[in-house]
């Protein structure tokens, strides 16, 4: 995939992560479904432009 910076991406699966975590301390239920499932997609789309 061309277009997309790896340093970006990281850094916002590990914003994304860092969401998840406050959503798990906050008891928020719908939050941690929607950063998970958001984190989900992040994390598939870095190892689709990860070098083989």
């Amino acid at each position: 995939m061309n277009g997309i910076d790896t340093n970006d991406l990281d850094a916002v699966i590990a914003k994304t992560f860092g969401e998840v975590k406050t959503a798990i301390n906050a008891h928020n239920e719908k939050s941690l479904h929607m950063y998970s499932a958001a984190l989900r997609a992040l994390v598939e789309l870095r190892r689709e432009v990860t070098p083989n």
